[in-house]
């Protein structure tokens, strides 16, 4: 045992010495092109570097983005790309000055939403030769009749104005009846998927969701479909609803997206062959858990502990994202012979969640575990934020410490870098990224930023939504009219926002935190029709 813990801190210590010192070319030519890699060389470019290495840096990374764009840009000598970052990172009352090429490049369909008539009539003129298409745009905005006229352009004009403008410009300008002809031009495009969207979710374009009700869903895919058959619903066409349902249900490929029709299948009809189909579902989620607590049945497929080798010293190292790189590849077919070998390498409390992980790749998913690791380091937390952590954790990185997201959120908790060092500023503590690969540190900072969150929010579902989307997008959800009373509320709600991931990850921790608070609260258990009521704005 000795020797274990003996292990577990010199892998610690191992974290806490990093620093952007160490990354140098070398070491990342040895690394695997990934999401990790990026980071680290986005780190790379941060420091004092020639432009001959940010060139071969850049050169390695899997995904260009603005993060490491802007950092290449500092580092390299090229009179064109300082300028091409002015243009994308100038203020719009500054772009409009400069030239048509800058203002093309950095002035989007948002911001010229914004610049009043005489100024978008000066860029017109003055990018009309070079950037056609770009002046085509600028003048549906500054037209009259908006509508009529982006109804007449290309589809490609059509998307980039419609899908990009903002929500509150469109609703302002584009909330009309949509003929059938317009629909015929628009449907075979994979960018109408989220025209689809963007109109049902919208409360207030009343005239496009109604224009909606008539569109065939034909050709369309399940997301569409599924839009389609939310926004019947919401003008109370049952039978159209069912239509678009069963077609839904066609289409889907995902377990919860079966199991998110059939949940609105029994809602429409009362009929209780969808929920007993919905109560056999392996998936957990919160339909299949609603089916069981109507039906009063029990969730046999869960796992809450692994009884871990512990008698063997793990040699994995838990402060190497590589490492898990490792495992994600070689755990996509899992068999005996593998599962054996991850069994005897995660062997300790800091990988049971590795463990859970290539466990439920063993059983295709067909068992859900519901890890408890990290139980030090919430020793002084009520159960309540044990649940909320936990459920958080489990849908952001399965308990993996090393976890790298695309955009770079880090750690158990997955919490961006620019949010992570405003909260180190907070508890005026000395700044360093790669501490957030430490689960330590990662859970206080989570802890520190969820007591925010629930200062303001009132629901795990809403904090949920905040920590996924922001606080920002939160609050101003909740100043619309969705979580209100109504005959299918809360659950017509959830379906109805805006933001694809957001909304998927809200269902997923509402799941995962009603199932650890029975969990933790052994003595205190909670229906989940009781739970699910308490969901109002």
């Amino acid at each position: 045992m000795k020797k274990l813990l003996l292990t577990i801190t010199l892998l610690t210590t191992t974290l806490f010495a990093f620093t952007n010192d160490k990354i140098t070319m070398q070491w990342l030519e040895n690394k695997p092109t990934s999401y990790a890699k990026d980071f680290y060389i986005w780190q790379y470019l941060t420091k004092n570097i020639t432009p001959k290495e940010s060139n071969k840096a850049i050169s390695q990374i899997r995904r260009l983005n603005s993060k490491i764009l802007y950092e290449y840009i500092k580092k390299s000598k090229d009179i064109n790309l300082q300028e091409y970052k002015q243009c994308m990172q100038g203020k719009t009352k500054d772009l409009l000055n400069k030239e048509d090429y800058c203002i093309e490049a950095g002035l989007s369909t948002y911001d010229a939403t914004k610049v009043s008539s005489e100024e978008l009539t000066k860029i017109i003129n003055k990018s009309k030769k070079e950037y056609p298409n770009f002046s085509k745009k600028l003048e549906i905005l500054n037209s009259k009749k908006r509508f009529e006229t982006l109804a007449l352009s290309d589809k490609e004009i059509f998307f980039s104005i419609f899908n990009q403008c903002g929500g509150k410009y469109r609703e302002e300008n584009f909330n009309h009846y949509f003929s059938s002809g317009l629909f015929s031009k628009l449907k075979g495009d994979k960018k109408f998927k989220q025209t689809i969207k963007l109109i049902v979710t919208n409360l207030d374009m009343r005239k496009a969701q109604i224009s909606l009700l008539k569109l065939s869903p034909e050709g369309l895919d399940f997301q569409s479909v599924f839009h389609l058959a939310i926004n019947a619903i919401r003008y109370n066409k049952i039978d159209l609803a069912l239509v678009h349902l069963e077609d839904a249900f066609s289409k889907a490929y995902y377990q919860m997206q079966k199991d998110n029709i059939l949940f609105w299948q029994y809602k429409l009809t009362n009929n209780k062959k969808y929920l007993e189909t919905l109560s056999n579902s392996w998936d957990i989620n919160i339909y299949s858990l609603y089916a069981k607590d109507i039906l009063k049945s029990s969730v046999r497929n869960i796992v809450f502990d692994i009884k871990q080798k512990t008698d063997e010293v793990s040699k994995y190292d838990v402060t190497n994202p590589f490492s898990w790189l490792e495992v994600l590849d070689n755990s996509k077919k899992m068999d005996d012979k593998k599962l054996n070998k991850y069994e005897s390498i995660f062997t300790t409390n800091e990988t049971l969640g590795h463990l859970a992980f290539v466990k439920e790749r063993y059983a295709r998913y067909k068992k859900s575990y519901f890890m408890t690791p990290y139980e030090t380091y919430m020793k002084e937390l009520s159960e309540n934020r044990k649940a909320l952590i936990y459920a958080i954790a489990r849908q952001e990185s399965r308990f993996i410490p090393t976890s790298i997201s695309s955009a770079y959120a880090m750690g158990t908790m997955q919490i961006m870098p620019f949010l992570s060092k405003a909260i180190a500023k907070q508890l005026k503590e000395p700044y360093n990224i790669f501490d957030q690969f430490d689960p330590k540190t990662n859970l206080r900072y989570a802890n520190h930023h969820l007591n925010y969150l629930e200062k303001n929010l009132s629901h795990p579902l809403f904090i949920a939504y905040a920590y996924n989307g922001g606080i920002g997008f939160t609050t101003r959800l909740l100043k619309t009219n969705l979580f209100k009373k109504g005959k299918y509320e809360p659950y017509l709600s959830m379906e109805l926002l805006p933001y694809d991931e957001t909304k998927k990850y809200g269902k997923k921790v509402l799941a995962n935190y009603y199932i650890y608070y029975n969990h933790l609260n052994k003595n205190d258990k909670i229906k989940f029709s009781t739970f699910i009521k308490n969901i109002k704005n």
